[in-house]
């Protein structure tokens, strides 16, 4: 036998079996006492374990495959050698063990055989590594890809958060400011201050009303009666007002009157002279409804 045709002796293939069976596994790899790695970490990092495990299968199947070629050479000499011999490739034998009248043959293959298969390895195990390596990655992705989406839930909530916790400072200033510029008890909320500030002005309470049952007209124009009921005719101008509004209490149909009417609700705020108190009032009015 030429010196290529020794038994060659090949390389380990399967460090991906020394890969976690699930990307999370690799969390206890990465948490200490003070920090626990985040799912988006843990995934990068079972991801990058599996990539490694891959390259060393590959790089040691690649040296491996001018091996097994010598190693298949040596088998099928070793076979053409037993055949040409005439040496049979196994043989059978009654099942001694057996209690049957009939008992049946037990075929053995012959030693050479069992020397082959143990001795020169023609197959190295990339295909079941390849295999391995396909199903964990198909796993890990879809782990990452979770990870992936769960931040993004989490991020995007603790914005809502952060923006919720804003506004509401943005407003609670808002109002501590309104409380303190028209010296309203400090207990006042939002609707406490549109009360109080309508009172101030009675086009912007008849406004104030029409803009509300433009909003919402389920409940009837009553909102629009009770301000009329309390709006002071000083002139004919306010007569005016008070006529085009009233006509269309008597046959309501919905709030878009309101909007639409000679004297609408934007007509009368442009007849506020006090703008400071117009826009705290519309201000009032958004943050009690919101």
């Amino acid at each position: 036998m030429t010196e290529e045709l020794k038994i060659q002796k090949l390389e380990k293939v399967g460090y991906i079996g020394g890969c976690q069976s699930s990307a999370s596994g690799y969390a206890s790899y990465m948490g200490s006492r003070w920090s626990t790695p985040t799912p988006e970490r843990v995934a990068a990092y079972a991801l990058e374990k599996l990539e490694e495990a891959r390259k060393k299968d590959i790089e040691a199947h690649e040296r491996n495959i001018p091996l097994m070629e010598i190693n298949k050479a040596v088998e099928q000499k070793i076979t053409a050698l037993m055949k040409e011999v005439g040496m049979p490739d196994g043989w059978s034998e009654v099942d001694r063990k057996s209690r049957a009248r009939f008992p049946k043959q037990i075929r053995h293959s012959a030693g050479y055989i069992s020397d082959l298969m143990r001795e020169v390895r023609t197959d190295d195990g990339f295909a079941y590594a390849t295999s391995t390596y396909e199903r964990l990655k198909a796993s890990y992705t879809q782990y990452a890809e979770r990870a992936k989406l769960e931040a993004e839930q989490k991020r995007t909530e603790a914005e809502r958060q952060r923006n919720a916790e804003e506004s509401k400072r943005r407003a609670d200033m808002e109002l501590a400011a309104i409380l303190v510029r028209y010296g309203l008890d400090v207990m006042s909320t939002w609707r406490d201050v549109v009360d109080e500030l309508r009172a101030k002005d009675k086009y912007l309470d008849l406004a104030i009303a029409g803009q509300r049952v433009r909003c919402d007209w389920s409940g009837g124009p009553g909102e629009v009666e009770d301000a009329l009921g309390r709006f002071a005719i000083q002139d004919a101008r306010d007569q005016e007002i008070y006529d085009d509004l009233s006509c269309h209490l008597e046959d309501f149909e919905d709030g878009r009157c309101f909007r639409d009417t000679e004297w609408s609700y934007g007509a009368l705020f442009g007849l506020v002279e006090d703008k400071q108190l117009l826009n705290d009032c519309q201000l009032a009015e958004q943050r009690a409804g919101d």
